[in-house]
């Protein structure tokens, strides 16, 4: 099984660095979180076996998972005063829950903040549900779906302008799974690369002219 270590100082930034150097999305591996302090998380991502995917996904996430979290976020919302339906999206995994309702733009607030912190915290609250390593997306009206595509008509836009120039582009600061977005949309150009650089929250994406191979 084709695996990598990542490094990072959340979970999402070691995971992401694996990524990159797998050249693998994040439906198609599996995470094992190796240690976890303050100052750096380190994980052993591993590409799953195609072949055996389906029964993998349905046995690591199983209904009775997805059921606890969408309870749990059902609960944070209503007490939050949010009026909104909370569903598991199929065919996912991780497990995905999909927040919908009507004006529902400050529960994702200013580039997907509060998102995040509503993320986080549904995953603190159903953690010791969870399997070492594994965690719930939440995602509200689509938000990271459209979120990711515009990301990758950025990039895209980015690689062009490098081309024409020869000089590197350092974007606005993203969360991790936007700079994923960039590094996925770029990483069969053979022309141009992505890296990240700085720290969280304030970490970007570099695109730059592709290095040539050593050798």
């Amino acid at each position: 099984m084709k695996s990598a270590e990542g490094r990072g100082r959340t979970l999402d930034e070691a995971v992401d660095a694996a990524l990159i150097e797998l050249g693998e999305s994040r439906r198609n591996v599996d995470v094992r979180v190796i240690s976890e302090g303050h100052e750096e998380t380190v994980v052993e991502v591993s590409v799953i076996d195609l072949t055996a995917a389906p029964a993998v996904a349905a046995g690591a996430q199983g209904n009775g998972k997805a059921d606890v979290a969408r309870s749990l976020v059902e609960g944070l919302l209503k007490l939050m005063g949010v009026r909104a339906q909370v569903t598991v999206r199929t065919g996912t995994d991780p497990i995905t829950l999909d927040i919908s309702g009507r004006d529902l733009g400050a529960l994702i607030g200013w580039r997907g903040e509060t998102l995040r912190a509503l993320q986080s915290v549904t995953n603190v609250m159903v953690g010791k549900h969870l399997a070492e390593g594994e965690r719930v997306i939440v995602d509200v009206e689509r938000y990271r779906q459209r979120r990711e595509h515009t990301v990758r008509e950025i990039a895209l836009r980015a690689a062009r302008q490098v081309k024409m120039t020869g000089d590197a582009i350092t974007l606005d600061a993203m969360q991790a799974f936007e700079r994923r977005a960039i590094h996925l949309a770029l990483q069969d150009d053979p022309d141009v690369g992505s890296s990240s650089i700085g720290e969280e929250p304030d970490r970007r994406v570099v695109v730059g002219p592709r290095k040539p191979a050593n050798g």
